[in-house]
């Protein structure tokens, strides 16, 4: 990859201090609740169970443990599961909510405790997560137990991103151009070449839109990579953006967004083909985008910050938390305000 300029080596550093300052604030909370969730004899039961189970099939990870205050774990993706409300982040902890987020329990079976970055749900019972040991975590029960279906300690090489298709075929992306593909449900991975040439390292950040039409990628130095026949073959689109993007969107209008570093948000109204950027109304770094059912648009950022467009996506309203808590993930609920996670845990109204 040839070397980036200045900005783009400064928007690598925050990206690399986002992921850090989340590990090193999870450590300090894991500490302690951890701690706190120590006493109880039924969950160290089961976490021995579920140790025995990892050593005899050969899985070089530990299983996730019982954690006192789980919901304030810091949170990284959510997805819904039907009507559950799935959320997933540090030390291998996933949330499950059947009261739209009211009330949060941890999952009783996960095979891991690697940062957990992304979620993705088929239907009500069947989802995948990702995340760092190139870990792909697998559910056929609504998120209520996972297996471990994939794992790479061969290099330091994250997934960011999970995507599927149908029950059968998926993708997942992540650091220096890592890109696997399934098409048996996750039971094997293979790598997949989404950029060509010598510049074929590229970190991707997110997976969206939609397979019948135009599949894309968020990627780093303002790339974004399109395949129009659902995820075999891939070209590269250099946009105006001088950061990374991180998320993207597609919205109900068939439009797509892409927002990342420094609150650049680009729209593609030609399934993709050409980017054009909005004005955000802020430099905070951008991190998820959902539409609710209405139509209205929320983007999450770092720094408290949020986004809101209620005519489709062609303006935005930004406004601050006052508590300044990144949020990196939403999830719109019927007749209510979204739901929000971020380094905090899950947070249930926007903090004025």
């Amino acid at each position: 990859m040839t070397k980036p300029n200045l900005s783009l080596k400064l928007g690598l550093l925050e990206a690399f201090a986002v992921l850090a300052g989340i590990s090193i604030g999870a450590g300090l909370w894991f500490e302690h609740a951890a701690h706190q969730g120590a006493g109880s004899p039924a969950s160290g039961a089961a976490a021995t169970t579920v140790v025995q189970a990892a050593a005899s099939n050969g899985s070089a990870q530990m299983p996730a443990t019982p954690v006192a205050d789980a919901a304030h774990a810091p949170l990284l993706a959510a997805a819904r599961a039907g009507k559950r409300v799935v959320a997933v982040g540090e030390h291998g902890v996933i949330l499950l909510s059947d009261d739209e987020g009211k009330t949060f329990r941890q999952a009783g079976t996960v095979p891991t405790q690697a940062l957990l970055t992304s979620l993705y749900f088929i239907d009500d019972r069947q989802g995948w997560a990702a995340g760092h040991d190139g870990v792909v975590l697998h559910t056929q029960d609504g998120g209520e137990t996972w297996t471990l279906q994939h794992e790479d300690l061969s290099s330091d090489k994250p997934l960011f991103s999970i995507y599927f298709k149908d029950a059968q075929h998926g993708l997942a992306v992540g650091l220096f151009g890592t890109a696997l593909q399934t098409a048996d449900g996750g039971a094997t991975w293979t790598p997949l070449a989404v950029e060509s040439g010598e510049e074929n390292d590229h970190h991707l950040y997110a997976i969206f839109g939609d397979p019948a039409t135009a599949l894309c990628i968020a990627g780093e130095a303002g790339l974004i990579y399109r395949s129009t026949d659902g995820g075999t073959s891939w070209s590269t689109i250099k946009t105006a953006n001088p950061g990374s993007f991180w998320s993207g969107a597609l919205l109900k209008d068939g439009s797509l967004l892409a927002a990342g570093q420094r609150g650049h948000l680009f729209a593609s109204h030609d399934q993709g083909a050409s980017w054009t950027e909005l004005p955000s109304g802020t430099d905070q770094s951008l991190t998820s985008i959902v539409q609710d059912t209405d139509g209205a648009i929320l983007i999450t950022g770092l720094a408290g910050v949020t986004l809101g467009s209620s005519d489709g996506g062609k303006t935005f309203a930004a406004q601050s938390r006052a508590d300044r808590v990144p949020l990196n993930a939403a999830l719109s609920r019927p007749s209510q305000a979204a739901l929000l996670f971020g380094d905090k845990g899950a947070v249930d109204q926007p903090a004025s």
